[in-house]
């Protein structure tokens, strides 16, 4: 097949391009050049920001690859232009996002579900607030351009070697570096939901390989349900292997990392309060489609394995900014064990 990658140079663009490689396809990648100079012998780089220099992927110029990965479009205005100067593409795949849904109140979230409304957001809009409602947008100038060669996968927490963001890491990170470790504490039947990045890029081949079409939900775990024990115990033996110090793990209660402004997925990683109604379906996102087509996960000690491999980050790192600090960690723990004042 020959492919053509919209990014292809960190995280999930580069996972595409290796497993594409690896698949025995013919790979170009047309981006801005900025987060890699460097690429595997045999693959086609085109030049050129997609906002604003399309020269490279003129509407001729489509019928040079039988499908595209589209794996940076963010808004509408992008989507536009990209679709139209690549017309004559076999199939189109866009990454979408679990986000582009008009409400988690209800469980499971299905790909037939409401979308946001982007009404009143201009279509250049990168503002974080709109991502989703931004996403759903790009969804609709695809489809409305490509029709039923438009193919659009939504993930999850996209999670795994490499992770720019540093929230499923985070856990991996800190149990690694031992001592007491703040963990809310949830009921062991609340699920986890993320999907590591080499599997998704690989399903996401298949499914072009297999000329599918349609929307598709995709996250994981395939097969077993993933809570906070399990993802915490996979850590700890993660680490154990390694001869790490161990980590003494304190579990907190959820009211009381409320009262205490502890901001939820951001500040704690992962972390959505049970009693927060209008977020019960973010973590039970509805997979059968995507496993009907061929969706498989790797075992959870892989990723965790993939993460530590790379080592731990320096507290200076992007990926710490905003979670949960050494110094905010043991001012909590020792708030909790004080009890009420």
């Amino acid at each position: 097949m020959r492919l053509l990658i919209l990014g292809g140079g960190v995280f999930l663009g580069a996972a595409v391009l290796d497993s594409a490689l690896r698949r025995g396809h013919k790979v170009t990648v047309f981006n801005r050049g900025r987060s890699r100079s460097a690429w595997p012998a045999g693959v086609d780089v085109l030049s050129g920001d997609r906002s604003t220099d399309l020269a490279a992927l003129s509407s001729s110029a489509g019928a040079r690859w039988d499908a595209v990965v589209d794996t940076c479009g963010y808004v509408p205005q992008e989507l536009n232009v990209s679709a139209q100067a690549l017309q004559g593409v076999g199939r189109y795949l866009f990454v979408s996002s679990i986000s582009a849904y008009a409400s988690f109140a209800h469980a499971p979230v299905l790909e037939t579900d409401a979308l946001a409304s982007a009404a009143g957001i201009d279509r250049a809009d990168r503002d974080p607030q709109h991502y989703g409602a931004q996403k759903a947008a790009c969804e609709a100038e695809l489809i409305a351009r490509l029709g039923d060669r438009a193919l659009i996968v939504r993930p999850g927490l996209i999670v795994g070697p490499g992770d720019p963001t540093g929230r499923f890491s985070h856990w991996p990170w800190r149990v690694a570096l031992g001592g007491e470790v703040l963990v809310p504490c949830i009921d062991g039947a609340a699920p986890l939901q993320f999907i590591d990045v080499r599997d998704l890029a690989d399903w996401m081949l298949h499914l072009l390989e297999q000329g599918a079409g349609g929307v598709f939900n995709a996250t994981g775990p395939v097969g077993e349900v993933c809570g906070w024990a399990r993802l915490l115990a996979t850590c700890i033996a993660a680490v154990a292997e390694r001869g790490a110090p161990p980590a003494a793990l304190v579990p907190i209660a959820e009211e009381f990392l409320v009262e205490h402004d502890v901001q939820p997925w951001s500040e704690l990683p992962l972390w959505i309060p049970t009693t927060d109604a209008t977020m019960i379906g973010f973590t039970r996102v509805d997979l059968q489609r995507a496993i009907a087509s061929g969706l498989q996960t790797r075992p959870l000690q892989d990723t965790v394995t993939a993460v530590l491999d790379e080592g731990l980050p320096a507290p200076s790192d992007q990926r710490c900014k905003g979670k949960l600090s050494k110094q905010r960690e043991g001012e909590l723990l020792a708030l909790w064990k004080a009890g009420p004042a």
